[in-house]
């Protein structure tokens, strides 16, 4: 069984608890991806609670960087043929991924190289591309600026100092 460490502070203490993976949290991480992606990005810390811990173990496996890495790079032929990609339910807006297809460029070399990333930047990836609601997609009323800075923010958030 996996062990994880949690960091509590209390009262100006740090307290670490070395604590067992359970099967419920091994299910909470399955269930509640999405949000625990969400609080990632924000910056809340992967110690805080075993979820999060394995999510952001999860996140930084080079195999979820290439595919994620794949996932841009679909998106960007699909935007340029007109096609929709198999990886998306919701439309995407073609139109906005061609105005912001140099940021797009930038995001998957980024998460193809060897570089170390901040588990943040993997988890703004997620809730880029997975965001039905956010700039990349037909329904969410955007602009061409909404989408750059949601990669470049993304970008950004790769380059932060690795906190794993």
């Amino acid at each position: 069984m996996l062990t994880v460490l949690l960091v509590s502070e209390r009262d100006d203490v740090t307290y670490v608890m070395a604590r067992r993976v359970r099967l419920r949290d091994r299910f909470a991480v399955r269930v509640r991806a999405f949000g625990l992606d969400a609080d990632l990005m924000r910056g809340v810390a992967p110690e805080t609670s075993p979820a999060l811990a394995l999510r952001a173990q999860t996140l930084i496996a080079p195999a979820v960087r290439q595919q994620l890495a794949a996932d841009v790079q679909q998106i960007l032929r699909h935007a340029r043929s007109g096609g929709r990609p198999s990886v998306h339910a919701a439309p995407i807006s073609h139109r906005l991924v061609r105005g912001a297809e140099a940021e797009f460029r930038r995001l998957a070399l980024r998460l193809l190289d060897d570089r170390a990333v901040d588990v943040r930047g993997i988890a703004a990836v997620r809730v880029l591309l997975c965001d039905g609601c956010g700039p990349l997609f037909d329904g969410a009323d955007g602009n061409v600026g909404d989408l750059r800075n949601a990669v470049n923010d993304a970008i950004d958030a790769l380059e932060s100092p690795l906190r794993l």
